[in-house]
Order: structure tokens, then sequence, then C-alpha cells
């Protein structure tokens, strides 16, 4: 997006890509905790099957992580797969239980 509300990272072996992750830019309202109301939200990290356990993931979400932190924003979250907790715990996230939704089909 030319707004520089979502921004995709990759990883290449030999010109092909193994890896990616995106990231989701929103813009709230100031609240108590985070003044500029910016949010950072990573989405669909994907490592190629053949291509998970190298770290390749660790160090698109270090690469991540640094971006976001030069940022304003201060709320940094994702929704993590089972096999993908222990290497967010490992940076820092946490599970909360916080959030309702309600979804319309």
């Amino acid at each position: 997006m030319p707004s520089g509300e979502f921004l995709a990272w990759v990883a290449e072996v030999d010109s092909q890509i193994v890896a990616t992750s995106g990231l989701v830019f929103f813009q709230r309202p100031p609240y108590n905790g985070n003044l500029s109301g910016l949010e950072a939200y990573i989405m669909n990290v994907y490592t190629i099957p053949m291509w998970r356990g190298l770290g390749i993931a660790t160090a698109l979400l270090k690469e991540i992580i640094s971006f976001v932190r030069a940022t304003e924003a201060k709320r940094l979250w994702l929704h993590a797969t089972e096999d993908g907790k222990p290497m967010y715990e490992k940076f820092g996230f946490v599970l909360t239980s916080k959030e309702m939704e309600i979804v319309y089909y």
C-alpha cells in the first residue's frame, strides 16, 4: 500500500521466496498507555515447510520488531498458531484473553 499501512517482508534463497510476513498499522484514538494510538499487527508469518526450523521466521520477526520499535506504535500484536507460540514467546509476546469478537458472514 502506498500509504504505508501494510508492509511485507520476504526471505529468499536463490531468488525463491521461502518465507514471508506482513505488518499492518492501525491508528486508534489515543488511550491511556498509548498516547499515539498507533498499533501494529503481525499477520501471515509463513515459511515453506522444507525451510522451517532454520531460523528464517525468527530473522523476519527480528526485522519486523526492529522496524516497529522505530515508529510511534506502542502495541505490537498477533494471533499465533500452536507451532508458532514458542518463537513469539522468546521475543516477549504473551498470550492474553482480553479480546472478544463477533464475525458476520
